[in-house]
């Protein structure tokens, strides 16, 4: 089970290849198969499609994007997490739910990833 540090360990080295502009560095933090569902594209499946939408999403985004964890939670065969985003001015501003899964050496990857804007 993913503990709270782990993943914001995680949500901290996809934040930090996002400001870079570094699309591959974003799609590395999900599973190969992971699938990413978002009010912002189409939903993508696997990596290499993740990191094609990150080649878009940098390109605009803005090097001020944060990811605070406002719920977590674990059982025996899955974790997750809700987090605020943030980006740009005016900011845009949503929620995202992951969940998370263990790679083959034992780290967190998310595995499923939904993303929604916030107008409020």
């Amino acid at each position: 089970m993913a503990t709270t540090d782990e993943m914001r360990t995680l949500l901290e080295r996809y934040l930090e290849a996002y400001r870079k502009k570094d699309a591959a560095g974003c799609a590395a933090c999900f599973a190969s198969n992971a699938v990413l569902y978002s009010s912002y594209a189409a939903p993508v499946e696997g990596r290499d499609a993740i990191e094609a939408v990150h080649r878009d999403w940098v390109s605009e985004g803005a090097a001020d994007k944060t990811l605070d964890i406002v719920s977590a939670g674990a059982d025996r065969e899955s974790s997750w997490c809700v987090a605020r985003f943030s980006e740009g001015d005016p900011p845009s501003e949503g929620f995202s739910l992951s969940v998370f899964e263990r790679d083959e050496n034992g780290a967190w990857l998310i595995s499923v990833s939904s993303l929604s804007e916030y107008e409020g």
